[in-house]
């Protein structure tokens, strides 16, 4: 059965099949190279949560493990390197179920709010990805985000608008990413909010309801 989950754990393992493959043409010890590891740890542990989630929803919890379930087990452990592109077992698994661009439009108009949510956690996860990725590059020769570690802060305190100001861009392109990601930022915390407030209201509705 579709689901907008499913949806965003296919668009995501697409995502990191793409960061994997990039570093087939990275030097192993660059920086470059270790930022987009530490994104891929965190993929798996998204991908970690979706097979323990799914394990425990199945009614047949052992005919999902040795079908496929292993496999989604294997390819979401960061250290198993060898079965990391196994991940595309899950596209292929949506897409059957998809068998059709007409099915998939029929599900985004009859689940709008959730497939908008779903967009929207997908789009800020690449725009995070990209945005760090190409600052490192362009920064790390000449301004003061040099290493990994100074990439993820630097995203993480812009994404969040605070902005302590201990690592900044000089270049355009550095300033013009530094951008977008703070627009991502103001568009994730509004979808944040507009997700609670939706929640909320659909509590107060059943209590209503019950009374």
């Amino acid at each position: 059965m579709l689901s907008v989950s499913k949806l965003i754990i296919a668009f995501l393992s697409v995502l990191s099949i793409i960061l994997l493959s990039f570093t087939f043409f990275l030097d192993p010890d660059s920086e470059l190279n270790r930022l987009i590891h530490y994104y891929d740890f965190g993929l798996c542990m998204i991908f970690l949560y979706d097979f323990f989630h799914q394990l425990y929803k199945r009614e047949k919890r052992w005919n999902y493990f040795y079908t496929y379930g292993w496999l989604d087990l294997l390819s979401s452990i960061p250290l198993v390197d060898q079965f990391r592109y196994a991940r595309v077992f899950r596209i292929f698994r949506v897409l059957r179920i998809i068998k059709s661009f007409k099915l998939l439009y029929n599900f985004i108009t009859s689940n709008k709010r959730e497939s908008l949510y779903g967009l929207i956690v997908f789009t800020s996860t690449l725009i995070l990805i990209l945005s760090s990725t190409l600052v490192l590059y362009l920064e790390k020769d000449v301004g003061n985000i040099k290493t990994a570690e100074d990439a993820l802060w630097w995203s993480y305190i812009t994404i969040t608008t605070v902005g302590y100001g201990d690592y900044f861009p000089i270049t355009n392109g550095g300033k013009l990413a530094a951008s977008i990601l703070i627009l991502n930022g103001i568009a994730i915390f509004g979808a944040i909010v507009s997700y609670i407030n939706e929640r909320v209201n659909n509590i107060k509705k059943k209590s209503t309801l019950g009374q």
